[in-house]
């Protein structure tokens, strides 16, 4: 993508897959970029796919999902803008590990695997730093299995929230942390390991004791610092 954006650039350094990169790298690395558009609840790849490219999201939310060999969903990560997408099997050549779906309009840009590995060549220190950022990603999803093995619902639900929140959320005047993404009880049990029904349960329990509120789709923590410690119950 030529004469990428210098606000783009420098929103990208900030995360641990390009901070390691010279601007004057990086933009090279983006102008062999795509930019492409999803519409809501499109699915950009499938858990299986051959891999042939990543994507940087530029904009909206996408869902990581893996499925049994039943169907049951998992959905591994919500990720937003400025993250990267579909890296693991750009590096290795495998299939991909798990299935991404916009949740709503997302626009991002598409680097294709043969760009990727040949910047690489190019510039090998880079390589540890994206190394280190896909070890910290597996560590995230490490966690998330954990909580959904060992926690009780209604903690692994609270866990689910906060961690979302902490990530694609923000404080109001009075501290209560809203989630900016629309988040279907769907999303979110899968998410959290429970039935639709039981985050039904649980949401209403929460908001009866005023913990959480919802407003047009959006869940509002109303006590963060109350609310986590549900999660460590």
């Amino acid at each position: 993508m030529r004469g990428a954006a210098t606000g783009l650039i420098w929103e990208l350094k900030r995360h641990p897959f390009f901070e390691a990169i010279s601007e004057d790298k990086l933009k090279g690395l983006l102008d062999h970029a795509q930019p492409v558009v999803f519409g809501a609840r499109k699915q950009i790849f499938a858990q299986g796919d051959d891999s042939d490219c990543m994507y940087i999201i530029l904009s909206g939310r996408v869902k990581i999902s893996s499925y049994s060999d039943a169907g049951k969903e998992t959905v591994l990560a919500f990720m937003g803008e400025n993250e990267v997408l579909g890296e693991l099997g750009v590096f290795d050549g495998g299939q991909r590990s798990a299935t991404a779906t916009a949740l709503q309009e997302t626009r991002a840009l598409r680097l294709y695997r043969r760009d990727v590995l040949d910047f690489l060549d190019r510039n090998p220190g880079v390589a540890l730093q994206i190394i280190s950022a896909l070890c910290l990603r597996l560590r995230h999803t490490n966690f998330l299995l954990e909580d959904i093995a060992t926690l009780p619902a209604g903690p692994r639900l609270a866990r689910a929230l906060m961690r979302i929140g902490e990530h694609y959320g923000h404080h109001d005047d009075d501290d209560a942390l809203h989630i900016d993404m629309k988040l279907s009880q769907g999303n979110l049990g899968a998410h959290a390991g429970l039935m639709r029904e039981n985050v039904n349960r649980q949401l209403k329990l929460w908001e009866a004791e005023g913990l959480v509120r919802q407003e047009g789709g959006v869940i509002v923590i109303i006590d963060p610092e109350a609310f986590a410690k549900i999660g460590e119950e």
